[in-house]
């Protein structure tokens, strides 16, 4: 005899049914919404009183009342299955509570124990009632809660005698696709409504809302790299084969319906661009809506001036005079960007601080442009540092600084044009055979001390070290090792000689000559030919 199986639900999942569904009020109020709706209702009126919940609307009633506790089976007709896949949940989301429903001239009470099976008596109510009313008890129905699960429902819902928004989830503009049963819309994060960025869940995260009839669903699909992108997706109540997840419906399933929805997100995002008319777009993404048909501009250019960046301490700043065109700068040849690290650092330094007859101005062009006409630049493709006499040279910071009497770069581009000049500083790798905890040589020259601020140079030698103390206390620590370096290349009296006139043109104010004896007492001539003498109160004090 041959051995057949077939597939059952066991009574005892009634016995869980409180704990099938999300059991958030969220979750309660959003399947209580989507029954009122699915039954034909336009209004739907929720009052909270004495802890009881009452949600009465103008559907269509009920006409099988043996169907509300029926599991699974959402006695909708073949058009709804096919445009909502309804799950059948009913007012078990409302499980265990106990639930007085009033349809027509009958009414039924669902007490805890009926949610697990056991028998209720369907009674005749001593009016009729048009639509549905519900009555059960739990926490307030507040109004901010209930509004944003109503705006895009569709639906004119009061709470408390006050009405919820009621907003349309796309505009006039969004895409049909009968196929999927929606409509796609690609909007700016910027002109999205409060709603929209409500179900977003902050500026950065999901970048597709999809629209169940008031229930939102977001993920992340970012056809683009455009990330000030939102794709809104709204369901018309067409046959669809979009699905959403059982039993808790917040996420979709990734089935063939889902893929082709992306498929329409990624044209409809191409398409949106193309109606800006410009775009930023990476040069694969360019060649990506080629494919797709969809004729696009080129990006408009993407650049920074300079080469080097730092997320706190900045690099010498290089400036670009509007009226340069980007066709006269330079890129870094690849074999330079394979070749010495410190290369890109010279060029920019010979930027910043060299002096030329035409401009020399190094741009960085991220590797994901290149392929748009724009992006084809002359290349620097050699690199030289000429050093002179050194001075003196102290291990300050991460690297090591050295004094020289003169630095000189030049380099080489490819549309034979050279440009060489004396510079401020220049950046060369330590010799591995002489390196220790460090491994770069920063080179300036005397002339940097009052030419360059303390950050340029403290960018070059390590700059800010995160996991130690505060930015403003390293940068003190840096600038007192700093100034001692200049003192001991300048002359063994520098340090004591800055020390004082830093503290004195702080505090005293058309001074000529100060004295200050051997014992403390300190006379002060002015440039007026006043002369103040001022003795130590320390000394005073030791005398008495």
């Amino acid at each position: 005899m041959q051995e057949t199986i077939c597939a059952k639900v066991s009574e005892r999942l009634l016995t869980k049914a409180s704990r099938l569904f999300t059991g958030t009020m969220d979750g309660r109020i959003i399947e209580i919404l989507q029954n009122s709706r699915r039954a034909g209702a336009t209004h739907v009126n929720i009052i909270n009183k004495d802890g009881f919940i009452t949600v009465c609307d103008n559907g269509s009633g009920i006409e099988d009342f043996s169907k509300l506790l029926h599991l699974g089976d959402s006695d909708w007709d073949d058009a709804m299955e096919k445009s909502e896949d309804p799950a059948g949940v009913g007012v078990f989301c409302l499980a265990p509570r106990e639930v007085t429903i009033c349809s027509g001239n009958r009414k039924v009470c669902i007490t805890e124990k009926a949610w697990t099976g056991e028998p209720v008596m369907v009674m005749q109510n001593g009016e009729s009632i048009k639509g549905t009313i519900l009555v059960f008890k739990d926490e307030p129905w507040e109004f901010a809660t209930v509004e944003k699960h109503a705006v895009f429902s569709g639906l004119t819902v009061t709470v408390d005698g006050q009405q919820c928004g009621k907003e349309k989830f796309c505009s006039e503009d969004a895409a049909d696709y009968p196929a999927l049963g929606c409509k796609i819309e690609v909007r700016p994060k910027k002109a999205l409504n409060k709603w929209h960025t409500h179900f977003r869940h902050g500026y950065y995260s999901n970048d597709v809302l999809v629209n169940f009839h008031g229930q939102v669903i977001s993920f992340t699909n970012s056809p683009v790299s455009d990330t000030e992108l939102t794709f809104l997706v709204d369901m018309t109540g067409d046959s669809t084969g979009i699905r959403l997840m059982l039993p808790a419906r917040t996420q979709l399933i990734e089935n063939t319906a889902f893929k082709e929805l992306k498929a329409a997100i990624e044209i409809e995002a191409f398409r949106f661009i193309q109606k800006q008319g410009s775009h930023k777009l990476p040069f694969k993404e360019y060649e990506r809506a080629k494919e797709l048909g969809i004729d696009l501009p080129e990006a408009e250019p993407v650049f920074d001036v300079g080469l080097l960046y730092d997320d706190v301490v900045e690099p010498i700043e290089i400036t670009k005079s509007d009226d340069l065109p980007l066709c006269k700068c330079y890129r870094m040849s690849k074999d330079c960007e394979d070749g010495c690290e410190t290369d890109a650092a010279n060029i920019h330094l010979l930027a910043a601080t060299g002096k030329f007859k035409e401009p020399f101005v190094p741009v960085r062009i991220p590797p994901a442009y290149d392929g748009y006409s724009w992006a084809k630049l002359p290349t620097v493709n050699k690199v030289e540092v000429m050093i002179g006499k050194e001075l003196g040279q102290q291990g300050i910071w991460s690297e090591t600084l050295i004094a020289v009497d003169s630095l000189h770069i030049t380099v080489h581009t490819s549309d034979d044009k050279v440009f060489k000049s004396d510079v401020l500083m220049a950046v060369l790798e330590q010799p591995a055979e002489k390196r220790s905890w460090c491994c770069m040589n920063v080179y300036v020259t005397l002339e940097a001390r009052n030419q360059l601020s303390s950050t340029d140079i403290w960018f070059h030698l390590g700059s800010w070290n995160d996991d130690g103390d505060t930015y403003d206390t390293q940068l003190y620590y840096f600038e007192q090792e700093l100034e001692e370096f200049w003192a001991t290349i300048i002359g063994p009296a520098e340090y004591l000689r800055s020390k004082l006139r830093n503290c004195l043109y702080g505090v005293v104010k058309n001074w000529k000559q100060i004295i200050f004896d051997d014992n403390e007492a300190i006379t002060i001539k002015y440039k007026d030919g006043t002369v103040k003498s001022y003795e130590s109160p320390y000394k005073n004090s030791a005398a008495t």
